[in-house]
């Protein structure tokens, strides 16, 4: 394992951050009266950010909301920071970079629901509404190499959150494992299959770049506002990662004019 330097060392700190787990899809949607899109499980749906520098907040740093946001929600995930250049189709390729050419943190990827929910009701999605909001990451990272990896290159790493010192949820992240209700055949938007996704597209991604696993099942308000609250000013989030210790912050709402 080893710590992270500030993020003015990451390189281009451009984001991309999938929805690679089924549980957080369906949830989100029922919550909404919708059904997970048939087209999710044949493609990552993903949103797109360059990071700026004040909006990385690491291990003990408050975590900043603008007061005109109302839904304040944290969002349980892993981030990959690329390490060098690939674009791939093969998937033996693209596990071995997640092995060798990644390193892998606890992210969270604070989310303005109500300003989210009108992002998503328009062609261009999300990004605009997810730049509102800090994102903080953990200070403990490995090489994929040195997590528990399975042969598809998912991890079987325990994750747990709690807020205010009360547990809200303990998964695995080999639960972003789904089957496809077409075919039957188990499946994964591991960051490996990602990674081929995105070289189908003709893409690829830079040394430097960050890659999002998506939120873990039960891993934000959103999908249990029923039981939940939103966050509120002074707020503890913990987030604590087998192998990758744990991500403690603070809400602190700062005083902004609504846009």
């Amino acid at each position: 394992m080893d710590r992270f330097d500030h993020p003015a060392g990451w390189g281009t700190r451009y984001l991309r951050d999938t929805i690679g787990f089924e549980t957080h899809m369906r949830q989100i949607r029922e919550r909404r009266g919708e059904t997970t899109p048939a087209a999710w499980y044949k493609r990552p749906y993903f949103y797109a950010l360059r990071l700026p520098l004040e909006k990385m907040r690491m291990n003990g740093d408050t975590i900043r909301f603008p007061s005109f946001v109302e839904k304040k929600d944290y969002e349980f995930e892993l981030v990959g920071i690329h390490m060098s250049p690939i674009q791939t189709t093969n998937r033996a390729e693209a596990i071995h970079h997640s092995k060798h050419n990644m390193r892998f943190c606890i992210m969270n990827d604070l989310s303005a629901r109500d300003f989210q929910a009108d992002d998503s009701r328009l062609a261009l999605g999300v990004s605009a509404s997810k730049g509102l909001a800090d994102k903080s990451f953990g200070d403990t990272c490995a090489f994929g190499r040195d997590l528990n990896m399975d042969d598809n290159g998912v991890f079987h790493l325990g994750m747990y959150l709690s807020v205010n010192g009360k547990l809200r949820t303990r998964t695995n992240f080999q639960s972003i494992y789904f089957s496809d209700p077409e075919t039957g055949k188990t499946k994964n938007w591991s960051f490996a299959e990602v990674i081929v996704w995105f070289g189908k597209m003709n893409q690829g991604f830079e040394a430097g770049d960050l890659l999002g696993s998506g939120t873990v099942g039960n891993g934000c308000i959103a999908e249990r506002s029923d039981i939940y609250p939103w966050l509120k000013h002074g707020d503890e989030v913990a987030m604590r990662v087998d192998e990758l210790g744990e991500l403690r912050n603070k809400v602190e709402v700062i005083e902004m004019p609504s846009p």
